[in-house]
């Protein structure tokens, strides 16, 4: 794509807002791989105001995105974001393409689909329930999945269907905010409001509402009410990305989460409060302690996303252009990868993009060397920093029936994606995981 194209695509199927003349020079600029000094030499503007901006809209279309993106990163992401966006790459032709294998116009399998692209694979009733649950008056939306199951997906098709009905969005990702923002209830909050007035295009103005007399929750209720709800003629969906990471900071999630269910109920009685929609998403359980009436994980519509059954494998295998004939392929990768989106997704791809053989892939899948090699060295990595995590998931994959852990090894591990809880039970989640890590956790 031309860098024309690609500013058009990220103002209106990301940002959904219009670029400013300095981020158009950055964005464009970042695409021909020039430097900020670079940059700054042919359009005029400071070396530092450039860099600012460019920091400034890396967050945003992290935010968008769901997911880091530096200006190191920025080239790969958004090729895999565009890419199924580009004219050629139609759905439709590629579910109907006679001459061209499907795979050949998908990267490598990694961050989350576009809500067009055609290998996102459904899993009813989830994407029913969420749909409606947003476009309910007051709804509240609790979607629950360890990593790379799909949950970013899903949030991206309830942005299109939150734009297509004409509501606006917020949408907070907490992994990609500084530590500095969780130092208190305080800096949190006003973080939170500045946020969202950004993603609604509105300038922040937490002085007129913020008096500490009154306390930091009740400013940013009246925050809310008073500057982002006033006088809205339609919804405003408020998606909150990786709350699990407040698990990290009690003090701030026993003041945050009781807050958003006050809101919630506020819609009850309160013809403002119904405009608002919250969607929260997380990773694992969220072990804070918190009274029933207080936690918002007991109130609304809740979506555990699960992992694929064999006749979803099946699906998404045939528009790879997989050829399964013998129809045995999904219950190979269910008894292998226990029908996890991501690994699925990976081996499928390498079944189609290298023309390999099922057998050909199976004998070397769990050996570093094998097609998960760089995922399962990723978590070997991340386990060896943590040695106290690494010494409780060797406990679970030398076990034949689970172990119970204690509850914050239990969440970890479980947001991580690496283990199943069984009851009060942890095991691993697939068989891929229990092969390569008793082999390489041999302390």
């Amino acid at each position: 794509m031309e860098p024309d194209e690609v500013l058009l695509a990220i103002e209106e199927r990301l940002l959904k807002r219009k670029l400013t003349p300095a981020e158009r020079i950055v964005l464009g600029q970042t695409w021909n791989k020039q430097t900020y000094e670079q940059m700054a030499k042919q359009s005029g503007y400071g070396d530092a105001h450039l860099k600012d901006t460019g920091y400034k809209l890396w967050r945003a279309i992290s935010q968008a995105l769901g997911q880091r993106v530096t200006k190191k990163s920025l080239l790969f992401v958004l090729r895999e974001y565009l890419q199924p966006l580009s004219p050629q790459l139609d759905s439709a032709e590629v579910t109907s393409s006679k001459t061209e294998s499907p795979a050949s116009l998908q990267v490598y399998p990694s961050g989350p689909l576009p809500p067009d692209s055609p290998f996102y694979i459904k899993r009813p009733p989830n994407e029913d329930l969420a749909y409606s649950e947003i476009q309910r008056p007051g709804g509240f939306l609790r979607i629950k999945a360890p990593q790379k199951m799909g949950k970013t997906s899903l949030v991206f098709r309830l942005i299109e269907t939150a734009h297509q009905n004409n509501y606006q969005t917020v949408h907070l990702d907490l992994q990609t905010v500084d530590q500095d923002v969780f130092s208190s209830i305080d800096t949190f909050l006003k973080w939170f409001c500045s946020r969202s007035s950004q993603a609604l295009n509105l300038s922040p103005n937490l002085n007129k509402f913020w008096d500490a007399s009154m306390g930091h929750k009740v400013s940013s209720e009246l925050y809310y009410q008073e500057y982002l709800l006033e006088n809205r003629t339609t919804p405003l969906v408020l998606i909150i990305g990786a709350a699990e990471r407040l698990i990290e900071h009690p003090k701030i999630a026993q003041d945050f989460f009781p807050l958003l269910r006050s809101w919630h109920e506020k819609a009850r009685w309160n013809f403002l409060w119904r405009n608002l929609r919250i969607v929260m998403v997380h990773a694992t359980e969220i072990y804070v302690p918190l009274k029933i009436h207080q936690s918002p994980f007991n109130i609304g519509q809740a979506i555990k996303l699960p992992k694929f059954t064999a006749a979803q494998v099946t699906e998404l295998a045939t528009r790879y252009g997989v050829d399964n004939s013998n129809d045995t392929l999904g219950d190979i990768l269910i008894a292998l990868v226990g029908g996890h989106p991501y690994l699925v997704n990976i081996f499928l791809y390498h079944l189609a993009a290298e023309s390999l053989s099922i057998d050909a892939l199976l004998k070397t899948v769990s050996t570093p060397s094998g097609i998960y090699g760089t995922h399962l060295r990723n978590y070997l990595a991340l386990l060896k920093e943590e040695q106290d995590l690494a010494v409780a998931y060797k406990q679970v994959i030398s076990s034949d029936t689970g172990v119970e852990l204690d509850a914050v090894t239990m969440y970890r591990l479980e947001s991580l994606g690496l283990i199943t809880i069984n009851g009060y039970q942890a095991i691993p989640s697939c068989d891929i995981y229990r092969s390569y890590f008793q082999q390489q956790l041999s302390f």
